[in-house]
């Protein structure tokens, strides 16, 4: 009997073990060239990214290795003391899984189309490609009745 409940507790903590919220955005205003750094405009986003997704107190903040996410996501780490963990783009999947095994609220800075993706295979909906010119939008995914479910949503620059 006292294994039974032994395992139940075990099982009851492996499904507490979600993240509370995952925001994944794509990176903010590019250059041009084979690995960017960000523009005048996209330096602006970031630092403005820093104080709206402070608001959601994230526990861990993930990039791709590129310069342009790297450099949205630095500002957040700055100031919220917080260090930048890299992820291969080439293997969502993998780091889908990955996520959801976290706590806390978790912050992903990706691309035009791995964000969508990413987005599609935790909740597992498909959503389209962000638009090469669009850098506002950014998906707020929660776990609710025992799935994610994911809202798009636009920033409001200020």
């Amino acid at each position: 009997m006292k294994l039974v409940l032994l395992a139940l507790c075990f099982i009851s903590i492996g499904a507490l073990a979600a993240p509370d919220k995952i925001i994944l955005l794509r990176h903010a205003e590019k250059q041009t060239g084979s690995d960017p750094s960000l523009t005048d405009s996209g330096k602006q986003r970031a630092i403005w990214l820093a104080d709206f997704l402070s608001e959601y107190q994230p526990t861990k903040l993930f990039s791709t290795d590129y310069k342009r996410t790297k450099e949205t996501l630095a500002p957040l780490a700055k100031k919220q003391h917080m260090t930048v963990l890299i992820y291969n783009p080439r293997a969502l999947d993998i780091f889908a899984d990955k996520l959801k095994k976290l706590n806390g609220t978790i912050v992903v800075v990706g691309h035009s189309n791995t964000t969508p993706k990413l987005a599609g295979l935790l909740t597992n909906e498909k959503y389209k490609q962000f638009d090469e010119k669009e850098f506002d939008s950014y998906f707020e995914i929660k776990w609710i009745d025992s799935h994610y479910i994911a809202k798009l949503k636009k920033m409001a620059l200020k």
